[in-house]
């Protein structure tokens, strides 16, 4: 213990320094990884999205999807601004990066400066957040959000201030207005705050103002069901959601049982959270330790006070977000959906560092992840850094495009597709009509499955042809820009219909061939 606590005479005033440096090599991190690589299906459908005219159409477009209008309301001012792929990617960076200060001080405050320094280094350079801060999606936003919350929220605790109240929750509320999950944060807080308040009863003041704070996200949440959630429920988009790809991530009566589900899914988060299922139990083994050590020596270092109550605070996020899974409200699984419990993973390994390990073992831990770290960073890539989805591969792919296929050409894809080639072959508003438009030179019509695959293909080639009286005997240009399904799709292409595709280009994970229809 004497020698955790040179750390912390070492540290002193360089605490918030040490932080400063961590952060600068993240964002650097998250800069290299943002780059290089073209815009994937979903970020580019949110840039489409919010090509609408104004603020009013961003907002109006964004009910089509399956989130809360502020993003692409922040995205569409952003835009005008530039519409690069680095400069798009970067916001989520920038707001990754200022999360994980806000992450820092909070846990600084809440369990001590030795514990905030081992927190932020887990969360800056975890692969959950890693993907999430290199990519032009709500997570990032939502994580800013979530962290700004916690920390005022600490704060408010505290100081039972209209200083620190407000800013709560304004955090708060950007968070419900950017991604659905914040209600499972917005719950944790309520009563996390019951158990506090409870514990030691506070002052009129502190009352009113969460009373106050507690109304407007139930405001909030009633503005979105009338103007969102409650079209979601009636056109069945809600329920195509649940049963599309994030099926395994909600609860399955009559396939598995309550306590399998939570296994299966406890374990993909965190394998998710850590990058591979064997880091994820290691992770997943030091939040439980982080918690029982918190109980057990429940004072921060540099304060005198008890912390224990702040092991409730670790654990409800994960209670009520697998409640929420087994309602099949929300999904909880590996996915990131689950990008709000990175700071409370990061608070707890940060105790579990400092105050379960020794210090023999803790300097081990530390020359042990110096020499893994650089090699782990160089094998582990986010889905945006594959090499397969390289810039490279897009221009080579755009050129061979223009080349080759003549202007004014029906050019057949997939949903996916779709949202890309907006984002690269127009500068503007797609015109549409229903599920055909105009990008750039071409006539492109896009097929309803998200994705190209073997058991669709060639059911969704036959129905075009019909519907727009294309001859058995001519041909068609088809382009996918793959990407979960490449590999099945290709392999698929080349064993059964070779004999029907007179030209054929792969550009990385991106396929352009003119292929006979019969």
């Amino acid at each position: 213990m004497r020698k955790l606590k040179n750390i912390e005479s070492w540290l002193g005033g360089r605490v918030d320094q040490t932080a400063l440096c961590i952060l600068a090599s993240a964002l650097f991190l998250y800069v290299y990884y943002g780059t290089g690589s073209y815009l994937n299906p979903d970020e580019a459908g949110h840039i489409v999205t919010v090509n609408r005219g104004n603020v009013y159409g961003a907002y109006a477009a964004s009910h089509s999807s399956a989130h809360p209008p502020l993003m692409f309301v922040v995205l569409h001012i952003l835009s005008g601004f530039g519409q690069s792929v680095l400069f798009l990617r970067f916001l989520s960076a920038a707001l990754s990066v200022v999360a994980s200060w806000l992450v820092f001080k909070w846990i600084k405050r809440a369990f001590g400066p030795v514990e905030g320094i081992a927190g932020l280094m887990f969360l800056t350079f975890s692969p959950g957040m890693i993907s999430i801060a290199c990519e032009v999606r709500q997570y990032a936003m939502l994580l800013f959000f979530v962290s700004g919350a916690l920390y005022f929220l600490q704060r408010f605790i505290e100081e039972g201030s209209l200083w620190t109240g407000v800013p709560f929750s304004a955090f708060l509320y950007g968070a419900i207005l950017t991604h659905y999950s914040a209600i499972l944060v917005a719950l944790a807080f309520a009563v996390y705050v019951a158990t506090v308040f409870l514990r030691k009863p506070p002052g009129w003041r502190s009352v009113w103002l969460w009373l106050v704070s507690q109304s407007g996200v139930v405001i909030l949440y009633g503005l979105l069901y009338i103007t969102h959630i409650r079209w979601m429920h009636s056109t069945g988009f809600a329920e195509a959601q649940i049963q599309g790809y994030l099926k395994p991530e909600y609860f399955l009566p009559g396939q598995e049982t309550i306590i399998s589900f939570l296994a299966r899914s406890t374990l993909d988060v965190f394998s998710y959270i850590a990058g591979g299922e064997t880091a994820g139990i290691m992770v997943l083994a030091c939040l439980l330790l982080g918690i029982i050590g918190n109980v057990a020596n429940p004072y921060s270092n540099l304060q005198v006070k008890s912390g224990r109550h702040y092991s409730i605070l670790l654990i409800l996020p994960f209670v009520i977000g697998s409640i929420g899974a087994i309602a099949r409200v929300l999904p909880f699984g590996g996915s990131r959906h689950i990008s709000y419990l990175l700071p409370f993973i990061a608070a707890g390994v940060g105790v579990c560092v400092v105050r379960v390990f020794s210090m023999k073992k803790l300097t081990l831990c530390l020359a042990a992840g110096m020499i893994i770290l650089p090699v782990w960073l160089v094998k582990w890539q986010p889905p945006n850094a594959d090499p397969r989805m390289s810039d490279a591969h897009m221009k080579a792919a755009l050129e061979q495009l223009n080349e080759r296929v003549p202007a004014n050409s029906l050019l057949f894809v997939d949903d996916m597709t779709h949202y890309v080639l907006a984002y690269y072959l127009t500068d503007d508003q797609v015109r549409r009509r229903g599920r055909e438009g105009r990008m750039g030179k071409y006539h492109v019509v896009w097929a309803k499955p998200f994705a190209f695959s073997p058991d669709n293909f060639e059911r969704e080639l036959v129905a075009m042809s019909r519907s727009l009286n294309i001859r058995s005997g001519d041909f068609v240009w088809v382009m996918t820009v793959g990407w979960y399904s490449f590999d099945s799709f290709s392999s698929f292409l080349s064993l059964y219909l070779p004999d029907r595709i007179k030209e054929r280009w792969n550009f990385g994970s991106i396929i352009l061939m003119q292929i006979l229809v019969l």
